[in-house]
Order: structure tokens, then C-alpha cells, then sequence
């Protein structure tokens, strides 16, 4: 057994209280269908997938069929550079945007969700620079959004602690109250309102996640259409950041396909568009941008953006197998069976245990709200423990870092056996937390 002192993995913020918790036999070792095993032998329900990315569970034969057969066909082709990229990318392509909306049809591949929303970023300022407007780079965003890590996705997520942790990031960056918000305006868009004390002329882009990931915040079609008609109206660019939301998770392609009032022009898409089997996001663009870039591109002032695993082959060919299943495999009707199903045992479980105040699902995007019945919400800290609890029951679960919500993300094929097997670790991890009975284990005090 490795002492834990002796790690060379380094994968928490804060290393060593998380390391010194971890024994060999917590490390994840096998998996099943919807469920994964640890080396000390114990069975957890993946209420998280993964992270939020293994939609269709862990067996999926399609996707792993796909992804042997094209590591045997062609392991790697270069979609970046030279112009040859494998001809299974090319038809990913075609066959994902059938499944966009209207007028979304062109797809530039990266390799994961940061990388696809800072290349949009680029995208909607390229455009700007080259259609000699130097004066409009600001971007707008929502406080509590989340868009990843980095120089660009981090400073556009609207968390502040990403922002001040090493230093200068990506400048011109807005954040707006979104309507969940504490504070906002009431039947007012913050966004809206400050873009216009701001100044439209300036702005290039607002990007939002239709269903905020930070404690699964839906935003109204009435919130989105109108957001979409002020951006259309100032020319701004409407980028949906569904990295979450695509790909399945809210029972269609995209939530923007489930809009009939608005079109965003990019779509960034990431987790669920292979099933975390391998690494891949998407850049999905309208065809008003897309006559934009070519038009303003030539051989010396081409948009240089994308990295050497772009497009990769194995992955498209797992994308592949992803739409593949999605449309031939009843995986969305599933996705909507079992949010009816999983409504129905939260407001159970409410009328049991006061301290859920309150919860969202769309299709198998859950977040559940904590605190005293008529009193504070619960800490992050005390949602953490809760989140251990229901993992010594056997169900992992994720709870957030700034906003005191427990995350249901289960994988898209759970059965209704799963979803009352959700219900009922939940119901003892509220009981076990009210009650003072935590796991005892080294690892479940250091994450608690």
C-alpha cells in the first residue's frame, strides 16, 4: 500500500489534508453500468456521472465498440492543421448539427468545455477586430455561471475566487445578476439594464448557461427570448454555454433546441458529447457568423485557434456513437420518464424532511436547496457533509464550493429502481446529518 504521504498524483486545490485522508482503498478501481467500485470493494450508484460528463453510464457498447474499432481504423488524424482531417470528424460534424437548431450549422471541435468557451470568445472578438470595431471587446456574463477554468473561462464564470488566484486573466469581462440572484431587480433583466449603462456599442458578447450550473438555476424561456431579441437588436453575440445541457441531459440535444424563441449564435457543447469515455467539446456557430469569418478571413488574418487533439479521431468516432444512441436508443424518452420520476420522490422527501427548502430538475439536471426550515441556508461545509453522508449510502452525489446546493446528476439511462434508490440514500444521508451520525472514516471528515 502507498503511503499517502507518497503520492505523486496532485489533484486538489489544498493536497495534503486530501491526500493524507486517502487510503489505497478509496481509489475508484472498476465500473458497471450506472455504478463504480472502489478498491476496497464497495458499490456506489454515480449519481454524478463522473463529472457530470458519463451520460450513458460506463457499459455503453456502442461507445466502446466505436472507439476500438477506430483505434484499429485510424488512431489520430490533426484537424488543427494541413487541412486532412479523418474523415469519421468530418461526419461527426454532419451528423451533430441535424440535431441543432435551425441555422446552427457549422461545428469547430476542441478538447474541453474551457477550451470550446474561451474559443468562442476569440471567435466573437476576431470577428470584431476584423470588421474594424477595436472599441466593442467587452463580454458580459452571470454571476454564479460557471464556464470552466483558465485565463478566459474562468474570468468570464462568475465566481470571484477564480478571479483573484494567480493574478491578471482576459480583460473587458462584465457580470450581471441573473433573476435566481439575491438582489436582482425584480421583473427587470440586470443583464439586460446594465449592457445598456454600459454601453451596447462596446459589447461583443454575453454568454449564459441556459441552466446554471452552480445550483442549477433553469432560466425562463421569457428570461432567454428576451435576452436573445436585445442581443439581436444591438448585434451583440449570444453565445449558450451547454456544455452541461447538451448533449442529452435535459431530455433534447441542446436547451436552446427546446426554445422557440430564441437561436443563440454559438453553442459550446463538452461532457456528455462522448460520454467522458475520451476527451472532446464542440464550437457550433451560425450560418451569420460563419459568412462573417469567411468573409473577413484571408491567407494572412486567419482565426489561429485550437490545439493538436482537436477533433481526434477516437473521440469524433465516440461522438458518433453518443448521437447514435441518443436518437436510436430511447435515452431522451428515458431522460424524461426519470425526471418525472425524480420530481416525484424529491417532493416526497420534501414533505419529510423540511430542511430540502426547495429544488430544480430539468430532464437529469437536479439541484436541490438546503438549509433551517424558515431560517439561513446551510453552509457549504454543511452540504458537504451531506453529500458524504449519502456517499457512505452508497450514492455519489456533488455538492458546490460558493452556492449551498447538493447536485443530482445521474447518468441518462437510470432506471426507475435507481431514482428510488437515489430517493432512499437521500432520505437517510438528511436523517444522518440532523441526527449527528456522520461516517466515522478518515476521508469522509477530510471532505466533510
Amino acid at each position: 500500500m502507498i503511503d499517502p504521504a507518497d503520492y505523486a498524483l496532485w489533484n486538489s486545490g489544498v493536497p495534503r489534508p486530501y491526500l493524507k485522508a486517502l487510503s489505497s482503498d478509496d481509489l475508484l478501481a472498476e465500473s458497471d453500468g450506472v455504478r463504480v467500485r472502489d478498491s476496497g470493494g464497495r458499490w456506489y450508484l454515480d449519481g454524478r456521472s463522473g463529472l457530470w460528463n458519463v451520460t450513458l453510464g460506463y457499459g455503453n457498447t456502442r461507445v466502446k465498440e466505436a472507439i476500438k474499432q477506430q483505434v484499429d481504423k485510424l488512431p489520430f488524424a490533426n484537424s488543427y492543421g494541413y487541412g486532412r482531417p479523418a474523415q469519421v470528424t468530418v461526419d461527426c460534424a454532419e451528423a451533430l448539427v441535424g440535431h441543432l437548431p435551425e441555422g446552427i450549422n457549422h461545428v469547430r471541435f476542441a478538447s474541453n468545455g474551457a477550451q470550446a468557451v474561451e474559443m468562442a470568445l476569440q471567435l466573437s472578438r476576431f470577428l470584431r477586430l476584423r470588421a474594424g470595431q477595436p472599441e466593442r471587446m467587452a463580454v458580459f456574463a452571470m454571476w454564479d455561471g460557471f464556464h470552466g477554468q483558465g485565463p478566459g473561462a474562468g474570468m468570464v464564470t462568475g465566481v470571484p475566487y477564480l478571479h483573484h488566484q494567480t493574478g491578471p486573466m482576459l480583460p473587458e469581462v462584465h457580470h450581471a445578476p441573473g433573476p435566481f440572484s439575491h438582489g436582482a431587480t425584480p421583473g427587470v433583466s440586470d443583464m439586460e439594464r446594465l449592457i445598456r449603462e454600459f454601453g451596447p456599442e462596446r459589447v461583443t458578447a454575453v454568454i449564459v448557461e441556459p441552466v446554471v450550473g452552480e445550483g442549477g438555476h433553469i432560466l425562463s424561456p421569457e428570461y432567454l427570448g428576451s435576452l436573445g431579441r436585445f442581443c439581436r437588436e444591438h448585434d451583440i453575440h449570444l453565445i449558450f454555454d451547454e456544455v452541461v445541457t447538451g448533449m442529452g441531459r435535459v431530455g433534447d440535444f441542446t436547451r436552446a433546441g427546446q426554445l422557440p424563441d430564441v437561436t443563440p449564435d454559438i453553442i459550446t457543447l463538452g461532457k456528455g458529447i462522448t460520454s467522458g469515455y475520451v476527451p472532446m467539446s464542440a464550437v457550433a456557430i451560425h450560418d451569420r457568423l460563419y459568412e462573417q469569418l469567411h468573409e473577413r478571413t484571408t491567407g494572412d488574418t486567419a482565426l489561429s485557434v485550437g490545439s493538436t487533439n482537436d477533433g481526434h479521431a477516437v473521440a469524433a468516432a465516440a461522438a458518433l456513437a453518443v448521437i447514435g444512441a441518443l436518437t436510436e436508443d430511447g435515452v431522451l424518452e428515458n431522460v424524461r420518464r426519470r425526471e418525472a420520476d425524480l420530481l416525484a420522490a424529491l417532493g416526497k422527501l420534501q414533505a419529510q424532511h423540511p430542511e430540502l427548502t426547495g429544488f430544480r430538475c430539468l430532464g437529469l439536471f437536479c439541484g436541490l436547496e438546503l438549509g433551517e426550515p424558515g431560517g439561513p441556508s446551510w453552509s457549504p461545509g454543511k452540504v458537504n457533509k451531506l453529500r458524504m453522508a449519502l456517499e457512505a449510502r452508497g450514492v455519489l452525489s456533488s455538492s458546490l464550493r460558493v452556492v449551498p446546493n447538493l447536485m443530482l446528476m445521474p447518468p441518462l439511462v437510470i432506471t426507475e429502481d435507481d431514482v428510488a434508490e437515489i430517493a432512499g440514500a437521500l432520505d437517510g444521508a438528511l436523517t444522518d446529518v440532523k441526527s449527528g451520525r456522520l461516517p466515522e472514516s478518515g476521508f469522509a471528515k477530510a471532505m466533510g
